[in-house]
């Protein structure tokens, strides 16, 4: 894969492309971004869904060039030293391990179908083709806790871990967390990513512990200490305030739409682009000849909404509806065409209009 990996990926409200794998250097430069790994797709996602629902999320990291610990947390690293061992080494994923991330995805997270972790971390490819590491806890040579890592040249992003429920008490979850920010300290690397932080859910808090904690602010491409994140750095909510004003016009003009899950692979290059956003309006028309869609977005880096037509190949879903939105799913359209950026409701709805005649009389 060329190097030229690294200055294409741009910061983004919204990416995924799948790669081969990426060196040292591309890693570090990818999570500077705000990038990470999912799998083999490279992915950005300021609004994302979890579970049944649809969430703002930021990404963090933890500056350690200046990284002081916290008396409560050397406290917590003391204790358990004398409690459990640890190794780190290239990630290789034995029967404990799996046994262990089966059990915890099921119970803790309530996965309902948990693949296996191999194939969840690296979807077939290698553990050299991301740099993957692993670090694995013991208690008396029983396994009870584990973390998984890529490595940079000068940073890692802890992708996932997992630990023994028996064992809670010890905060292992916090624990791998700690002991991944002292294998940095000791090679001298300057960031620990460990990963997105999702609006308003305390499940996720133990991310900001350790301290001395940035995020990334896609506007402006910038990090920036936890304490300046603002209102509007979480943009589901301008999301969906801007979709709303659109779907209210449609409704009062009897325009029939429902909600797209964008899904599909997207590299920004600074051009309007379908796939730019992760949530879509999708307006159908019925031709002589089949069915033609309308996708209004709203693009939070211009400010604007983008809107675009083209022929969906992936069914409608029934299932799996996230939140309140209807369970339309999309990976890939084509004949997109681009009509221009909007900056009013009416402008959109008049667009669609003249849209829908437009084809209608075409195939007629």
């Amino acid at each position: 894969m060329p190097n030229s990996i690294t200055k294409i990926f741009h910061p983004a409200y919204y990416a995924r492309t799948t790669v081969g794998g990426v060196t040292l250097g591309q890693m570090d430069a990818l999570l500077a971004n705000g990038y990470y790994r999912n799998g083999v797709d490279i992915c950005a996602a300021s609004v994302r869904s979890m579970g049944n629902i649809w969430v703002s999320a930021v990404m963090l990291r933890v500056r350690l060039s200046d990284f002081v610990w916290k008396k409560r947390l050397r406290k917590l690293l003391r204790t358990n030293s004398g409690k459990f061992d640890f190794e780190f080494r290239p990630f290789q994923p034995t029967t404990e391990m799996e046994t262990l991330w089966q059990q915890y995805k099921d119970k803790v997270h309530g996965w309902h179908s948990v693949p296996s972790l191999a194939q969840h971390i690296l979807r077939g490819k290698t553990a050299d083709d991301f740099n993957t590491w692993q670090l694995c806890v013991f208690s008396q040579g029983k396994l009870v806790a584990f973390s998984v890592f890529d490595r940079g040249l000068h940073s890692i992003a802890s992708l996932e871990a997992a630990y023994d429920t028996e064992f809670s008490k010890y905060s292992l979850g916090v624990y791998t967390m700690l002991l991944e920010i002292t294998w940095c300290q000791g090679h001298g690397l300057d960031y620990y990513y460990p990963g997105f932080y999702p609006e308003n859910d305390p499940m996720f808090d133990y991310k900001l512990r350790p301290g001395n904690i940035e995020f990334f602010r896609v506007e402006n491409g910038a990090w920036l200490p936890i304490d300046k994140l603002v209102t509007t750095d979480w943009k589901l909510a301008e999301l969906v305030d801007r979709h709303r004003a659109v779907q209210e016009v449609f409704q009062s003009n009897e325009i029939q739409f429902t909600i797209a899950f964008n899904h599909s692979p997207f590299r920004p290059d600074g051009q309007p682009n379908l796939c730019a956003c992760s949530l879509q309006i999708i307006v159908p028309i019925q031709t002589p000849t089949g069915q033609r869609l309308v996708f209004v977005h709203w693009n939070l880096s211009e400010k604007l909404y983008d809107v675009f037509s083209g022929t969906d190949l992936t069914p409608m879903m029934r299932k799996d509806a996230l939140g309140n939105y209807l369970p339309h799913h999309f990976y890939s359209v084509k004949q997109v065409q681009y009509f221009g950026s909007f900056q009013t409701p009416v402008e959109v709805v008049l667009l669609a209009q003249k849209i829908k005649e437009q084809l209608i009389l075409t195939v007629s």
